[in-house]
């Protein structure tokens, strides 16, 4: 089994699950944006718990999806026009971006995207980078066996968010992976399109790189996005909503000899690094202030 490693086979594996899944399906209001910010709020908490041993589950999970959005990388805010991309979002699409802590470049969210975490405490397990993907990437691959569905691994490099560990069905990404590391707490951050217009939301990034001149950047790190290279899951299976996915998700988990127990995010304090993630987002605040 997947987590045969992280205790003794005689004691249970226990994982806590947060389920945040109500969620507008219009953009949210600049003063609004903190609803944006909590979710990363809340994986912080959890991993820096984790690492200071506060935390009474080696193992949590957090579902996220969000209300209509972009997700910047902390590289998309070198972008050699970043004003008028964030600009541009706002105008076109009514869209305050959102600045990570985690991954490298933009991605789309919507109720439609679900986002989720899972977040390890490694201090008796290491666990290498690439480890860590693969177990995700395991993960997802049993919640799709029942599908009969074979999941591919391998960068898409004219998808957004290209990265060695994208996931494909017949050549289409419909998945990315993050990893973010505090001590010996490890959070993988997965997105996966469920449902709705695709090709649009790769059209939006394929706009706002052009806004924000992405093709001036001479070491060219942004993609060159091609809307049509990204499908939904709904596309291949039988799974049409968020919670179907999930339901599977976590049923991957429970054959795995985990424990699963609902909790209540209201449980966790996020105050401190909440106002961490307003401070990353200044840089959004003071572009649109300035409009």
């Amino acid at each position: 089994m997947l987590f045969d490693s992280f205790l003794p086979s005689d004691q249970p594996l226990h994982m806590a699950v947060y389920q945040d899944i109500h969620h507008d399906s219009h953009p949210l209001s600049l003063a609004d944006h903190d609803q944006l910010l909590t979710p990363f709020a809340v994986d912080d908490a959890i991993l820096n718990a984790i690492n200071r041993g506060q935390f009474d589950a080696p193992l949590a999970l957090h579902f996220w999806p969000t209300s209509p959005t972009v997700i910047l990388g902390g590289m998309d805010t070198r972008l050699p026009n970043l004003p008028d991309a964030v600009k541009h979002l706002y105008a076109t699409s009514g869209i305050v971006p959102v600045v990570r802590p985690a991954g490298g470049l933009t991605v789309v969210s919507d109720p439609n995207v679900l986002n989720f975490t899972l977040l390890l405490d490694t201090k008796s397990k290491r666990l290498a980078i690439d480890d860590a993907y693969q177990l995700i990437v395991d993960l997802m691959q049993e919640a799709m066996d029942a599908h009969n569905i074979e999941l591919t691994v391998g960068e898409i490099e004219t998808s957004y968010c290209p990265g060695k560990f994208d996931v494909s069905i017949h050549g289409k990404k419909i998945a990315g992976i993050a990893q973010r590391r505090i001590g010996h707490a490890v959070g993988i951050y997965v997105y996966i399109s469920i449902s709705g217009d695709q090709a649009k939301r790769g059209q939006v990034v394929r706009d706002m790189y052009a806004a924000g001149r992405a093709d001036l950047d001479d070491k060219g790190r942004y993609p060159q996005v091609d809307p049509d290279i990204m499908r939904n899951l709904s596309d291949f299976t039988a799974i049409t909503s968020v919670q179907d996915f999930i339901d599977d998700f976590l049923t991957a988990f429970k054959v795995n000899g985990v424990m699963v127990e609902n909790r209540e995010i209201t449980m966790i304090e996020t105050n401190e690094y909440l106002e961490r993630m307003q401070k990353r987002n200044q840089i959004v605040y003071d572009i649109l202030a300035r409009d």
